[in-house]
């Protein structure tokens, strides 16, 4: 039998926001910086424009925009260092992938005009999301692989699909 863990995401539109545990406390909290276009200089690393935050504060995650077309690229970075790679794999927002530097491949997929999505790894594991309106949305994750990486790149990729569609 599977155990599953479950968190339920609300966030304003403009990308802040905060993610719940079962018994309704914050668990981590999550916010979108400046999206402007900072021009990429040689040697230059790029702000992040995503970052989460444990409940005091402390940031977890960040993520930086490494590439817009064709398709986008993302770094998570954890403790200053990159952890993970997000590939956008379809040009309506429905499809993309997470590659963690433990060699791990997850695949995410929401459909265009759908309220649910999955996102399954190559092992079978898989995490569900249930969107129940852009600004909170519920995911179902298999226990044990609710890491901070996972969290930011599922909840960066996840908040900017809903406010697109």
């Amino acid at each position: 039998m599977n155990e599953f863990v479950d968190y339920r995401f609300c966030s304003t539109w403009d990308g802040d926001g905060e993610i719940y545990s079962q018994e309704n406390k914050v668990v981590w909290r999550f916010k979108m910086t400046e999206l402007k276009q900072h021009p990429a200089e040689a040697g230059m690393v790029r702000p992040p424009i995503f970052i989460l935050y444990d409940a005091e504060g402390k940031e977890l995650a960040a993520i930086s925009r490494e590439k817009r077309l064709p398709m986008a690229q993302f770094a998570v970075t954890q403790n200053g260092s990159r952890c993970c790679t997000i590939w956008q794999r379809s040009i309506w927002f429905t499809k993309y992938e997470f590659g963690f530097d433990n060699k791990s491949n997850w695949n995410l997929y929401m459909p265009m005009f759908s309220v649910s999505g999955k996102v399954v790894s190559e092992t079978g594991a898989v995490i569900r999301v249930q969107a129940r309106t852009r600004r909170e949305w519920y995911v179902r994750f298999d226990a044990g692989t609710e890491s901070p990486p996972m969290i930011a790149a599922l909840t960066f990729v996840v908040r900017n699909k809903l406010q697109r569609t």
